[in-house]
């Protein structure tokens, strides 16, 4: 065979040769099928003359085919060709060409089948690639997405092919960025490089061809075939297009897709960074735009979720930049772009973000400020984002003090709503400023050299601090409280400016003044002060670290250390400011007339600091005033004070002594009387001139006030005047105190008890010999109080007894004659009516006596009661031998009185001052004093006595001795009786602690620790052992200490105390035996100590230091085992035992968080072990516990984080089976504590696993890395296993909640357990539903629709709820296996649930899986359905609903026997049911997803569906009726289907009809008149005539509801029945029949048929309907079916609705009988015409006028009937032959004369219908005149003829007569019949 070139060519020539001779489509698909590829592969000849002709051949090809779009190409083919390795650039040139053009031609399947050969096929040419991308881009959205998800993965076997898969994706991104509508002319859009552009717009789509090709690219991109990776970024850009139908998918899948991206991988964020802003190629045709504004909104939401190595700073920077000050951004885009720039400065490398940070700073700035015109929420975060750059980098905003200045001005101007976002920035710019920042540097240092409360400032704090003191007195609240945090974090707590400042927001603002005292006093509360915490700048150095800790009954937590400034420092200040302010009017205040430079409230305030400082100074480490330490304060005066300018007390003096003069308070009273008390000889000369303003205010209502003047106005008098001058106001005071009103009596007599006491210890200390009792004004005054004392008034008294008080402590009462007034009757109950009488007495006598009974007295008030009982111990103090023995006496007789803690008090202080002899608040006057007047033998028998009362039983007596014996062995601690009756005193204390009252107790714990620091170490042991072995409960031998102690009853020394309020003692013995440190029992009660008496000032002479230093120092190797316990005792449910160990912690532990964060897993533990506790109280505590412990800042405490952190062996992690051991171990016991026995217990372990749960949740996210997959690794299996199938219901709620939302991050640790989990959370959906919603549904059980609706709302609720979410999130891990062992158990759910929740979840969860599973659950598909089924006969119409949308999901993935049976099902549902909505929505929802399907069973649905839709509309059945309708409508449309599938359904009508229910009899004629109707002539005759057959065997028998239906349908089916076919006859027998039931609605129904049979069969039967009617048209009123026809009518019984009701009912027959007259008038029987034709016109022309309106109608219509048919007026009429006729039925009327001519005949039947005519004529009715016209027109048609000329005389003469009457009625229809016959007539007239 010849071979070359020519060889080739001839071959070729051959090949053009078949392709011209293929002249059809089909030759030429196989000409180009064979030849095309061998063609295109001549292009590898090495010969030009053959390239050449190959090209030609192509080209014809080309042509041929362009012309031609029918041809197929083969694609494959030219795709392997291409594909092949020698293939030259050549033939892929062409083999493109082709490929282009036949793959668009393929039928899709084979499109999708050749998808991976296109895009594979080229991976080196990027033309070429382009091409063959974009030929698969128009059917991304018809391609099938295998179910198997590893099948998807290899959907374009691009797995091995990164490059093409990159190049592919990145087109689709190009396309998805592409605008609709934009065209090549454009510029190239953002986002977009000139050559993406370019390679895309060459499809050249429209708008909504671009649509469906980017719904196809997000559809294509959710399948899975690509990596969450590759698919991020273009779902990103899908997610902000214009159109929802691309961006909602998109939206929907990124949802999932974030849930499992790491946004702190690079990979993932890095195409973002470069979409935003392009990507700066060097090649201008590869550089990319930066992309629009609203993509850019979408990609920043995404990179704000970036974290650790996923901020690039760089690209960041530019985000930043170009969100805020690019031309593609927007408001949206700002917010976020600043938001973006928070996330960056927050958790971007600081390193690097240190290098631009003022670069981020200064872009931030230029989006804020007065100036800015961005919109509030622009504005908001930036300023968020400037908070978090100050927090970030504070040296960027420390050097720029301008940025504060500007922001405050901002803040005093902008609007209310960026308050809070400029406020959040400057509070985070504070620090950044604050003084320990350059405590260090030049700027700002403390002089050590010199005065220690010295701060020297730069330039940059004095401008800050001008600047505050500017907004320190703004009238913006906000502004201030700014200002009061720079204030408190710029500057020292000891710098006087910056609490100067602090003290005027506190003055002038109250709602910050809570904050502001925080800061300055370290508590809330003034009154709430703990001195202790408080130091001054001068004193810091001084003190030792030696100290005792402060009391533990400190209120409040808030409660921090607090250094005061220097007092000179600070008074120097204060009194510079208020020079500067009162030498400006408008910053002065004038009260009375004195100018003041501050409001009464700031004066106020800086009084109470300043005072606070000057103790302090002073050295005095105590609350200002305390009497102990005036000594310390009088030092400090004298040494400092001078009278100079500038010295600060005498500033202090100027500034408190110019409040005085302006107003008297209480604060600027007692700043006086400190510097008079402490110092008067100094200051009270000087102050005289105070005496008339200080006396005015003896006046003032306010007791206190008076109290406070009395105070100062003693002293001033006392120390100011001289002895004569004394005398002389004295003796002027008590001549005119009688004369004084109450108060002012009051106040005078409170002067003289102070000036007295005052001016006595002067002489005394000054030595001066006087004699008292000669004193002549003393003497008068002690008489005047003494008759003060008997007054009747109480205020009077009080004052008399503190004025007692005052003297009788600093000198010997005189004892002289005075004369009183007492009572002389016993009477107490009428104060008014009582009569008083003199008698004499000495002074002495009536104070004890007088005194001593109003302490006894329960009348008394109670305050007075307390100032009696100190008063007797002051008395014993100034006169002990008159007093002390007394004193002891009566005060032992005072045990029973009352139960009072504050009166014992008072009391014990009374017993104590007179066993010591001095003043115990004031302290021992001498180390070497000693009481003469009470010896130790008195102090010892007294001691007994009170050890004796011990044992009464007596609640009052017990608390009475409690309070004494503990006063006594504090202050008489050295005393020989004390020391030797230790032990003695420590079981009076110990019987002591089980007392009931809770106050008693903690006294006798006091006792017992004093007890325990009197002794030794040895007798501390012995003790110590004793104490613990009879509070535990053993029992110990005692050895008599002395031969006292027969004052114990007998066996009750050493006995167990029983009280019912040990326990916390016990707890505590516990502790201190588990130490083995017994001695610790006494520290531990004494910190238990918290009754709030102890914080009362009467509480403050046992205000025992309670932990020593050195005793926590020894406690310090035990905190270890302390620490858990007592962290446990804490949550104690007793409030008894929680407020004492909350007392102890707080003492022993300084840090409580830092320290619970050390002993954390120490404290675990313990609470672990005690969970379940057998008492519930321990359970409790540890519930209560656990859930505190867990609450940290930074989340769960994690095993796994430590080993991280520890480097741990590595085998560490293997002795545990879990990562978090103690975690599923805390799960593990709670569940057990949830299943508890008690309430209590269970409500608090249930709270308790609540929030372990979501603890749980936040530590396993995906954000925690491997922490957290060691949370959900611990926690998940236990849950899993355990806790969603517990028989306890909170428990399985609490488990469902947790694995809910856990799932999203650790979703695949769930797999194993579906199982389990599904069918539990199904279950929990009904179990947790809304009970009131249910409530409310069984209430509206009587309203269908309302509760339906409700239900409705149910349902919704149920599928939302967080259990089906779950599912939800659940069913990506479902595969066969997992359904098929789960199905028996959702199955049985299906079938026995009985909540409501539970039916819709398993419903809806059936949808779930069939649309994940799809055909892999075919096998359990018929299952389901069977279920569900049972479902759609629920009794609950949502839930038929849920279940009928199941079915219809399960269709399609059934076997065909399970479909043709559930058809079936459905078929005999139906039938049992008729109104169950469920079956139509069933086949609804099987139509709906499975359309194509459901035509290969058209047979077994249509027939029930055509069925179904005929049933009889009422309100009930509407709506079921319309969605049958609407279903066939949807399944079969139009006549043709009835036709087509007539063959199935007549057997349904067929088996409907021989039913015994009469409905579906009636329905199956419903049905076959809609056949008869709608396919009239068409239907077939065998058909009709089977159908007549039926209806005539259902009309047999009687007369049922719905029968006239079948009469109905027999007369549709004889419009199209030849009349000659046999049936007829039978037809009209039965029509006939059924005519004459009596019924007169049904006999009315059947009339109606009648006439219509008879109309269209054109049969004879005029004579029999006739007869069987004519008497309906004489009857009057309707009978009832059993009256008698002969007796008379009993209407008159009958109400007038049922006698309307009756006449409507006879009309209407009437009407019927008329009309049916009408369509029986024979066409064609001449002989019946001619025998009934005269008789009926005259009859009906007699009868119209006795007939209602619509029987008038009917008979006229009726007549139009006749005439129309009338034989005689046809011109060629013959009379018939009469004596043929048969005459036997004759008509019930008058013989009268018959016309016997056709034309006689014709005149007069046109006399008697035009005399109707006539009649009708004058009736005002339309429809009356319009029938008659009828008539007329009629009448002319029929007489048009020549051989009429007669009646149309006639006829014209009528009309012409009755013409005016018509045209009354201007009714359009009659006015156009008035014309047509004039027209008529006009043209009948005119042709003659």
């Amino acid at each position: 065979m010849e071979t070359g070139p020519n060889a080739e060519i001839e071959l070729l020539e051959r090949v053009l040769l078949r392709l011209g001779n293929a002249d059809g489509d089909e030759k030429l698909e196989a000409t180009v099928g064979k030849f095309l590829t061998p063609v295109i592969l001549k292009m590898n000849s090495p010969h030009n003359a053959v390239r050449t002709k190959v090209v030609e051949v192509l080209t014809h090809i080309k042509r041929r085919l362009s012309s031609r779009g029918q041809v197929q190409i083969p694609v494959e083919a030219l795709l392997d060709q291409y594909a092949a390795e020698d293939s030259s650039t050549f033939l892929k040139n062409f083999a493109i060409i082709f490929i282009a053009m036949g793959y668009p031609r393929l039928p899709l399947e084979q499109q999708a089948g050749l998808a991976s050969k296109v895009v594979g096929s080229e991976d080196k040419l990027e033309s070429y690639q382009d091409k063959l991308f974009a030929l698969l881009l128009p059917i991304l959205s018809e391609i099938k997405i295998p179910d198997d998800p590893a099948q998807r993965s290899k959907l374009l076997n691009l797995q091995d092919k990164p490059g093409i898969s990159t190049n592919f994706l990145s087109l689709l991104q190009d396309v998805l960025l592409l605008p609709y509508g934009i065209t090549q002319d454009q510029e190239v859009p953002p986002g977009l490089s000139p050559y993406s552009f370019k390679r895309i717009i060459a499809n050249n789509w429209r708008a909504e061809e671009l649509e469906k090709v980017k719904k196809g690219i997000v559809r294509f991109l959710c399948a899975s075939v690509f990596s969450d990776v590759q698919i991020f970024v273009p779902l990103v850009v899908a997610s902000a297009d214009t159109r929802f139908s691309v961006a909602t998918p998109a939206i929907a899948e990124l949802s999932k897709l974030c849930t499992m991206l790491d946004f702190s991988s690079p990979a993932v964020t890095a195409p973002l960074y470069t979409l935003f802003a392009g990507n700066q190629s060097k090649l201008t045709d590869r550089q990319t735009r930066p992309c629009c504004a609203r993509v850019r909104q979408k990609l920043l939401q995404y990179l704000i979720k970036c974290r650790g190595k996923s901020i690039n700073v760089t690209k960041g920077l530019q985000v930043i930049f170009d969100g805020l000050f690019g031309t593609n951004t927007n408001q949206k885009c700002k917010v976020l772009a600043l938001n973006f720039a928070e996330l960056v400065l927050r958790d971007g490398p600081q390193e690097l973000v240190s290098k631009v940070s003022r670069v981020i700073l200064t872009g931030i700035t230029k989006v804020i400020g007065r100036d800015s015109t961005e919109p509030n929420d622009v504005q908001n975060a930036a300023y968020s984002a400037l908070a978090q750059h100050a927090r970030s980098f504070p040296q960027d905003v420390s050097q720029d003090l301008k940025l504060v200045l500007g922001y405050f001005n901002n803040l005093a101007s902008c609007a209310p709503e960026l308050h809070s976002s400029i406020r959040e920035a400057l509070v985070s710019m504070a620090p950044a400023f604050a003084w320990k920042t350059k405590e260090k540097s030049d700027a700002m240092e403390v002089e050590e050299s010199t005065d220690p409360s010295a701060v020297k400032l730069d330039g940059q704090q004095h401008l800050l601090l001008a600047m505050l003191l500017d907004n320190a007195e703004s009238k913006i609240q906000i502004v201030q409280n700014v200002t009061s945090v720079f204030l408190t974090s710029c500057y020292p707590e000891y710098y006087a400016p910056a609490r100067y400042l602090l003290l005027l927001i506190a003055g002038e603002r109250n709602s910050l003044r809570e904050n502001v005292t925080t800061y300055l006093y370290g508590t809330s509360k003034k009154d709430h002060v703990n001195y202790n915490l408080l130091s001054s700048i001068e004193q810091v150095e001084n003190r030792t670290n030696s100290e005792s800790i402060s009391d533990f009954n400190h209120l409040s937590l808030e409660q921090r250390r607090v250094v005061l400034p220097s007092f000179p420092v600070m008074m120097a200040h204060v009194h510079e400011m208020a020079n500067k302010r009162l030498k400006k009017s408008n910053t002065c205040v004038v009260v009375g007339r004195t100018k003041l430079p501050y409001s009464l409230e700031v004066y106020e305030e800086l009084l109470d600091y300043l005072r606070l400082c000057l103790w302090y100074s002073a050295g005095v480490v105590s609350a200002p005033g305390d009497e102990k330490y005036t000594q310390d304060l009088r030092k400090y005066i004298t040494l400092h004070y001078e009278e100079e300018e500038n010295n600060a007390l005498h500033q202090y003096v100027q500034f408190v002594q110019r409040s005085v003069e302006a107003k008297r308070s209480e604060s600027n009273l007692i700043c006086l009387y400190d510097l008079l008390n402490a110092a008067p000889e100094l200051f009270a000369a000087k102050q005289l001139h105070l005496l008339e303003p200080l006396g005015n205010t003896l006046k003032d209502v306010s007791e206190t006030m008076r109290i406070h003047v009395a105070q100062v106005y003693g002293i001033l008098w006392a120390f100011g005047l001289s002895d004569d001058k004394f005398d002389e106001e004295v003796g002027e005071c008590l001549n005119n105190l009688t004369q004084k009103t109450l108060e002012h009596k009051h106040g005078w007599l409170l002067v003289l008890g102070h000036t007295f006491n005052r001016k006595i210890a002067m002489l005394k200390q000054e030595k001066k010999a006087k004699d008292f009792a000669t004193w002549q004004q003393f003497v008068n005054a002690v008489k005047i109080i003494s008759k003060t004392l008997c007054e009747s008034q109480w205020l009077l008294v009080s004052a008399a007894v503190k004025c007692i008080s005052m003297i009788g402590k600093a000198v010997q009462i005189p004892n002289v004659k005075v004369e009183i007034q007492v009572p002389t009757n016993d009477a107490d109950d009428d104060e008014e009516m009582t009569e008083y009488t003199s008698i004499d007495s000495s002074t002495k006598l009536v104070v004890f006596g007088v005194v001593f009974q109003l302490l006894r007295s329960s009348s008394a008030r109670q305050k007075i009661r307390e100032e009696s009982a100190r008063c007797l111990g002051y008395l014993a103090i100034g006169d002990g031998e008159h007093f002390t023995k007394r004193n002891l006496e009566k005060f032992l007789t005072l045990a029973k009185v009352q139960k009072d803690a504050a009166l014992n008090i008072a009391i014990s202080e009374a017993i104590v001052n007179t066993l010591c002899g001095y003043d115990v608040n004031k302290g021992q006057p001498d180390e070497r004093f000693v009481n003469v007047h009470c010896s130790d033998v008195d102090f010892e028998q007294f001691l007994n006595s009170l050890i004796r009362l011990v044992t009464e039983p007596n609640p009052n007596s017990r608390q009475a001795i409690s309070v004494w014996l503990l006063a006594v062995v504090k202050h008489c601690s050295k005393r020989p009786a004390v020391l030797a009756k230790k032990e003695l005193l420590q079981f009076a204390f110990t019987e002591l602690l089980s007392d009931d009252s809770e106050f008693v107790q903690d006294v006798a714990s006091r006792g017992l620790g004093l007890v325990y620091t009197l002794s030794d170490s040895n007798s501390q042991s012995d003790l110590a052992n004793s104490l613990l072995d009879q509070l535990i409960g053993g029992k110990r031998k005692v050895n008599q200490v002395t031969a006292d102690t027969e004052i114990f009853a007998e066996g009750m020394l050493g006995k167990t105390p029983t009280g019912g309020n040990i326990t916390t003692y016990k707890e505590l013995c516990s502790l201190a035996s588990d130490l083995n440190q017994p001695d610790m029992i006494y520290q531990f009660m004494q910190l238990a100590n918290h009754n709030a008496t102890w914080t009362s000032k009467l509480g403050a002479a046992f205000g025992l230091k309670t932990l020593s230093a050195e005793s926590r120092q020894k406690m310090q190797p035990y905190l270890g085992r302390i620490i858990p316990r007592l962290y446990r005792y804490k949550y104690d449910p007793t409030p008894k035992i929680q407020n004492s160990m909350i007392s102890i912690w707080d003492t022993i532990v300084s840090d409580s968080k830092e320290v619970t964060e050390r002993y954390y897993w120490e404290i675990l533990r313990e609470l672990l072990d005690n969970l379940t506790c057998k008492e519930w109280r321990v359970r409790i505590a540890c519930c209560l516990a656990v859930r505190d412990l867990l609450k940290r800042s930074n989340g769960l405490k994690l095993r796994s984080e430590e080993l991280v952190r520890r480097t741990p062996a590595s085998d560490a992690m293997e002795v545990d089976e879990v990562p978090e051991p103690e975690l599923k171990e805390l799960w593990f016991q709670l569940f057990r504590v949830m299943d508890d026995i008690h309430e209590g217990t269970r409500v608090a372990a249930h709270g308790t696993a609540s929030f372990l749960g979501k603890l749980c949740v936040i530590a396993s996210s995906s954000d925690h890395g491997k922490s957290g997959t060691a949370v959900a690794t611990s926690v998940l299996p236990y849950l899993l296993e355990t806790g969603v199938g517990h028989k306890v219901a909170e428990i399985r709620t609490v488990s469902i909640k947790t694995i809910s939302d856990m799932i999203d991050s650790s979703g695949a640790l769930i797999a194993p357990h579906l199982v389990t989990l599904i069918p539990c959370l199904l279950r929990a959906t009904g179990e947790l539903e809304n009970s009131k919603l249910s409530y409310v549904s069984t209430r509206l059980g009587a309203d269908n629709e309302a509760q339906e609706a409700v239900d409705t709302l149910r349902a919704e609720a149920a599928k939302s709820h967080h259990t089906m979410e779950t599912i939800g999130k659940c069913v990506r891990y479902i595969d066969y296996p997992v359904l098929e062992k789960m199905t028996p158990e959702i199955l049985e759910l299906m079938r026995s649930s009985v909540n409501l929740g539970t039916k819709i979840g398993c419903a809806h969860f059936v949808c779930l899986i069939s649309i994940r599973l799809g055909k892999e659950m075919t096998p359990v598909v018929g299952k389901y359905i069977r279920a569900c089924f049972v479902g759609i006969k629920d009794r609950n119409a949502t839930v038929r609903k849920y279940n009928a949308s199941a079915i219809g999901h399960l269709l399609g993935l059934a076997k065909e026997q399970s479909i043709k049976s559930l058809f079936a099902k459905l078929d005999e549902l139906y039938v049992e049911q008729p109104g169950n909505r469920s079956i139509a929505l069933t086949i609804q929802s099987m139509n709906k997803r499975h359309h194509e399907l459901l035509k290969d069973y058209m047979d077994s649905m249509l027939p029930l569906i055509f069925f179904a839709m005929h049933e009889e509309a009422s309100e009930e059945t509407k709506a079921n009726v319309e969605l049958w309708k609407d279903l066939w409508n949807d399944v079969s449309p139009g006549d043709a289907g009835i036709r087509l599938n007539l063959n199935v359904i007549i057997p349904k009508l067929e088996t409907s009809l021989t039913d015994a229910s009469w409905s579906r009899k009636a329905q199956a004629a419903n049905a076959i008149q809609t056949i008869a109707t709608r396919l009239s002539s068409s239907l077939e005759e065998p058909d009709r005539v089977r159908l007549i057959r039926l209806l005539l065997t259902g009309l047999q028998g009687r007369t049922f509801e719905g029968k006239e239906r079948l009469l109905q349908a027999l007369a549709g089916l004889c419009k199209g029945l030849n009349r000659t076919h046999e049936i007829c006859p039978t037809i009209i027998d039965a029509a006939m029949r059924e005519a004459r039931k009596r019924e007169p609605i049904y006999r009315t129904n059947a009339l109606a048929s009648l006439g219509n049979i008879l109309d269209q069969l054109e049969a004879d039967r005029f004579e029999e309907v006739y007869n069987m009617s004519w008497n309906l048209l004489e009857k009057k009123e309707l009978r009832k079916e059993s009256d008698d026809e002969d007796e008379p009518s009993t209407s008159q019984d009958l109400t007038a609705d049922e006698r309307n009701k009756r006449a409507q009912t006879l009309n209407r027959l009437k009407e019927v009988v008329w009309e049916t007259l009408g369509k029986s008038w024979p066409r064609h029987s001449i002989e019946t015409q001619h025998r009934y034709q005269l008789f009926f016109a005259e009859n009906c022309t007699s009868i119209l006028a006795e007939s209602t309106r619509p029987v008038q109608v009917s008979l006229l219509a009726a007549l139009t009937k006749y005439i129309e048919r009338l034989h005689v007026f046809d011109e060629s009429a013959q009379l018939p032959d009469l004596s043929q006729i048969n005459q036997e039925k004759k008509i019930k009327t008058e013989i009268k004369a018959t016309p016997q001519t056709r034309e006689a005949i014709v005149e007069k039947i046109c006399t008697d219908v035009l005399a109707a005519v006539a009649l009708a004529a004058g009736v005002p009715h339309t429809g009356l005149k319009k029938e008659a016209l009828n008539i007329v027109l009629m009448l002319i048609k029929r007489q048009s003829g020549a051989k009429n000329q007669q009646p149309l005389n006639l006829i014209r003469q009528s009309f012409e007569l009755n013409l005016e009457k018509f045209q009354r009625d201007s009714a359009p229809e009659i006015r156009c019949r008035i014309k047509d016959i004039e027209e008529k007539l006009g043209k009948l007239t005119t042709g003659n």
